[in-house]
């Protein structure tokens, strides 16, 4: 592998080893999982990939069920110049905004589907 190939893999507990565009681990993985298969990882951004990776995480988060968790964002890239690190501050909170957004959005759509029985 060349010095600037970048390449993401998930290695479970027995050392299997496998490659990804994205992946989720984790407590709420499954929903995840099926969350990041709908994008198209491929011809997106690093920037695009931090707004859409935070959507996901708060879209399965479930208020009642699960504590109250703070988001944390890192990434590896040309960004970085291949060091793994946290993503900027500005970049982080357009990323937390737009996740927080997108779950308003949904929680509305979802208030005014219950109220219209057309849903």
């Amino acid at each position: 592998m060349r010095q600037t190939d970048q390449k993401l893999m998930e290695i479970d507990p027995s050392g299997t080893a496998r490659g990804y565009y994205g992946c989720a681990v984790g407590k709420g993985k499954q929903n995840a999982k099926t969350e990041i298969e709908k994008l198209d990882l491929s011809h997106m951004t690093c920037r695009e990939l931090v707004k859409e990776v935070a959507k996901v995480i708060y879209s399965v988060h479930d208020e009642v069920k699960d504590k109250h968790f703070e988001l944390e964002l890192s990434w590896i890239g040309k960004e970085t110049m291949g060091t793994h690190q946290l993503v900027p501050q500005e970049i982080y909170n357009e990323a937390k905004t737009y996740a927080e957004e997108a779950l308003n959005d949904s929680d509305d759509d979802a208030r005014t589907c219950r109220r219209n029985t057309s849903c």
